[in-house]
């Protein structure tokens, strides 16, 4: 995969299996989907992380204050920053305001040709820009409606 720059189609499958959260059971936004992909497509996803990973962090392309998915560094780590800040500036008697935002679903907006474009951005190119971009296209899979834990049907 790393040498031809391909991701094989046949790990490009998942089963979605919708878990039920709360509310209405026969309304289908109650119900969060998860995806049972093949253990080999798993590990080979770690591996593409750690490559991305250590060009970002070895570019220095990734924010200070960038908090996710780092190691050493946590959302406490955030949030102590934030009140220090929020200290500070209330010490010396300034107006303290705040936004907070939660992207609901925020993973399912992201529009894959910004990704790419933000990837040729940041120096990603040749055979895993195309690795990266055979991964985002061509998946495919079956939902799994099950009652009881047992599988009814397949989509």
């Amino acid at each position: 995969m790393l040498a031809q720059g391909i991701y094989p189609e046949r790990l490009e499958f998942s089963l979605i299996k919708p878990v039920y959260k709360s509310g209405d059971r026969s309304s289908p936004s109650n119900y969060r989907p998860i995806s049972l992909l093949p253990a080999f497509s798993k590990i080979f996803e770690k591996v593409m992380f750690k490559r991305l990973f250590d060009h970002l962090n070895n570019n220095a392309i990734l924010n200070k204050h960038q908090y996710g998915l780092r190691s050493e560094v946590s959302t406490e780590n955030a949030s102590h920053i934030l009140l220090n800040e929020i200290l500070t500036a209330m010490n010396s008697k300034q107006t303290v305001g705040g936004i907070f935002c939660d992207l609901h679903k925020a993973f399912d907006c992201i529009n894959h040709v910004v990704l790419l474009e933000k990837l040729k951005f940041y120096r990603v190119s040749g055979k895993f820009y195309n690795l990266v971009k055979s991964y985002l296209y061509g998946r495919y899979q079956n939902v799994i409606l099950s009652h009881n834990n047992d599988i009814e049907s397949t989509w």
